[in-house]
């Protein structure tokens, strides 16, 4: 069963009801495995899913997957359009006006990451864009249209633009099951979640200047 609800700022009230509700009355001991989002995202959100899934791990000593959440709303957008022969360029906001961001290749049918999670408008995004030339260019997910806006001019391509596009449990899961080997588990100890941005811009109370 596919459980899939936006509910922002409030993933701690409602997770193990949807655990609940994907359950339908099955006892948790009929889990086999656990596929974890675990981000770049939400630090909040990212806290308490991978929280969710280790206590769940540990108690039912089963693995658990991580899947990037990026890479979940990919597919979940090559899902909704088929067939797409395009580049898929997966965003998701940040609330400190930044954003994540991942380019995946999906001509021909072929789904391939072409980076990593990556975070914020740069050089870098920049090239990788140009580099996909005349090909069309699918923008999805919540950071859209403030990227778009942004890269315009390096987008020689068609553009499509999909804003309400999320990560999917079940585009994850499916791809999961179709690709076990590029899906490695883990034991519930060693999950964490994606940090992109290491650098915070905050400092210790020691390095902080001294107030008059």
């Amino acid at each position: 069963m596919d459980c899939h609800k936006l509910l922002p700022r409030a993933h701690n009230r409602h997770i193990l009801a949807m655990l609940d509700e994907v359950m339908a009355g099955q006892a948790l001991t009929a889990i086999e495995g656990i596929i974890c989002g675990v981000g770049p995202g939400s630090f909040t959100g990212l806290r308490v899913a991978t929280g969710v899934a280790q206590g769940l791990a540990w108690s039912l000593n089963v693995p658990v997957i991580p899947f990037c959440s990026l890479m979940s709303q990919a597919l979940a957008a090559r899902d909704e359009k088929e067939p797409l022969d395009v580049y898929l360029l997966s965003t998701i906001a940040a609330q400190t006006g930044q954003f994540y961001w991942r380019l995946f290749d999906c001509r021909g049918g072929a789904f391939e990451p072409v980076t990593e999670p990556c975070m914020g408008m740069s050089e870098y995004l920049v090239a990788r864009v140009s580099q996909c030339g005349s090909h069309p260019v699918r923008i999805v997910g919540s950071a859209a249209a403030s990227v778009l806006q942004e890269l315009n001019a390096s987008l020689p391509g068609k553009t499509d633009l999909s804003p309400m596009v999320r990560p999917r449990a079940l585009a994850a899961l499916q791809y999961v099951l179709e690709n076990p080997g590029l899906c490695p588990s883990l034991p519930a100890e060693h999950l964490q979640p994606l940090y992109v941005q290491t650098d915070i811009g905050w400092k210790k109370l020691a390095e902080q200047p001294r107030r008059a």
